[in-house]
């Protein structure tokens, strides 16, 4: 009998060969540690507490090394749950891990997943886990030391009890968000104990230790197979109906401004772009009633990666990047309303002249006028919708969010810094033409001199691939370079002086191409 084919045998024909003593059993010591079901499935559960330690923030690691150690945990445990209590402990707990943390990643492929982890049950979450894994520990020591018993050796299991306390100090070190330097050590501290750990089921093997085996209905290949294709499954399905925001479009009436003719005339004639009249609801319309004079910004933007063009310059060779296409078309309209002092409405306005392909979320960051608290004040709440047109009918719906947020963005150049800016936030439908909106807000003159200026940053998203997912409201919070290529972002602003003269035309308006 060929003694390689001891592989193919399944744990529970191996062990009825070794309890009925079969003459041919493997004489090679290797082989034996390769196919022993004991230690097969303890190396299992101490790869898989390890590997859920490990976060390596690249390619997607943080996530990967940990799914695949709380599988381990699971074929580990699964076949060692009828030896004792201890064992059976680790199983169950196994059990709650891998549900937590396999939802978890399906729910990262979610638009919303942010807002699912900052409800007030969520946040307790990675503490929960860590005391989990803490209460592991201790079942495995528990395990361990029953082993030891069976197998006539001392019940102390060296690495039990430091790998119980080691998770007690890091739940405690959690719970203070400690980020020093004792962390190194005890990551150091960790993989000695794990390798103390390594060592226990030799020593039981070596003293006659033979485990009783749980039955199992699937083997350890169809079940991960099922696991991973239930991930895979899950993930899918939100990054094709979890991408974009439910935006609860509605058909805008033919007849939305009835009744403001005459003032659509009158601003028309002050230089308000109609594509951008038209746009307003009746009552952001009405407010500009009485207005006084108009300024007006308009520009053309990329948001493809162009192409080099090379040329020559005083003898070198000079590299150009240069977009044939520009997607999008932002308007600034200042608008100057009566008042004791200047008070003016801002309505920044963006039109896609050419679809870019709408893969999730899109967000308009502002720095309004009222940055500027010595020369402007806020005047108000802002507003403003989004539209589309489709088989000529226009579709408008609120912003998914429009209002201030408090935020910490991480800088190159100056770290961590806090925040309090306008945003808005949207999605587009795939099937549309001419997606644009607008957000409109009012701010009142403080004093004399102040330039009026007004940012608008808008970030589009380019592609669905990205995980964990993240809108692309949180990607500009964070203060994002845009290097992953999963969004781009347009800058421009309205800017001009509202007490020089000469930054007006005869007709009260100048528009600046860009």
């Amino acid at each position: 009998m060929n003694d390689r084919n001891f592989q193919n045998l399944s744990d529970q024909e191996l062990e009825a060969l070794m309890r009925a003593g079969a003459s041919s059993l493997p004489p090679d010591d290797g082989l034996v540690e390769e196919i022993t079901p004991w230690r097969r499935a303890m190396k299992r559960a101490l790869l898989g507490i390890a590997l859920n330690l490990v976060t390596l923030n690249f390619w997607c690691l943080n996530y990967l090394l940990p799914a695949i150690g709380t599988l381990l945990l699971l074929l580990g445990f699964r076949a060692l749950r009828r030896e004792n209590r201890g064992f059976a402990l680790c199983w169950h707990l196994a059990l709650l891990q891998a549900a937590v943390r396999y939802a978890c990643l399906i729910l990262n492929a979610a638009v919303w997943q942010a807002e699912v982890y900052q409800l007030p049950w969520m946040r307790p979450l990675p503490y929960v886990l860590s005391f989990v894994s803490f209460v592991q520990a201790l079942g495995l020591r528990a395990g361990f030391r029953a082993a030891r018993q069976k197998a006539g050796l001392a019940p102390a299991a060296p690495g039990t009890t430091a790998l119980a306390v080691w998770y007690l100090i890091m739940c405690a070190l959690a719970l203070v968000n400690y980020t020093g330097f004792l962390g190194w050590v005890l990551i150091l501290a960790y993989f000695i104990i794990l390798r103390t750990l390594w060592k226990l089921p030799r020593q039981l093997e070596e003293a006659g230790y033979a485990i009783r085996l749980a039955p199992v209905r699937f083997s350890d290949f169809a079940l991960g197979a099922g696991i991973t294709g239930a991930l895979a499954a899950g993930i899918a399905g939100c990054y094709l109906f979890a991408s974009g925001y439910d935006m609860g479009w509605v058909p805008v009436p033919e007849r939305e401004q009835m009744g403001l003719d005459e003032l659509r005339e009158e601003l028309l004639d002050l230089g308000f772009p109609e594509n951008v009249l038209n746009d307003l609801t009746a009552e952001d319309l009405a407010i500009c009633e009485g207005a006084i004079r108009i300024f007006v910004d308009q520009g053309d933007y990329p948001v493809n990666g162009g192409r080099l063009v090379t040329r020559e310059e005083s003898g070198y060779h000079v590299q150009t990047r240069v977009y044939d296409v520009n997607e999008l078309r932002i308007t600034g309209v200042a608008v100057e309303l009566p008042g004791e002092r200047e008070h003016w409405r801002i309505i920044h306005h963006f039109e896609w002249i050419v679809d870019p392909g709408f893969h999730g979320t899109e967000s308009l960051q502002f720095w309004p006028a009222y940055h500027i608290e010595e020369g402007w004040s806020k005047g108000g709440e802002a507003t403003g919708r989004v539209l589309y047109d489709r088989d000529g009918t226009t579709y408008a719906a609120p912003y998914h969010y429009l209002g201030e947020r408090s935020y910490q963005s991480d800088t190159m150049f100056w770290g961590k810094q806090q925040n309090n800016d306008l945003f808005a936030a949207f999605s587009f439908p795939a099937r549309g033409q001419r997606q644009r909106g607008y957000v409109a807000y009012d701010t009142l003159e403080n004093a004399d001199g102040y330039i009026m200026d007004s940012w608008i940053n808008y970030t589009h998203q380019n592609s669905w691939l990205q995980y964990p997912v993240r809108t692309a409201m949180e990607n500009r919070m964070r203060g994002s370079w845009n290097l992953s290529g999963t969004f781009s972002l347009v800058q421009t602003a309205i800017q001009f002086y509202p007490n020089d003269p000469e930054d007006f035309s005869d007709n009260g308006y100048t528009i600046i191409q860009e």
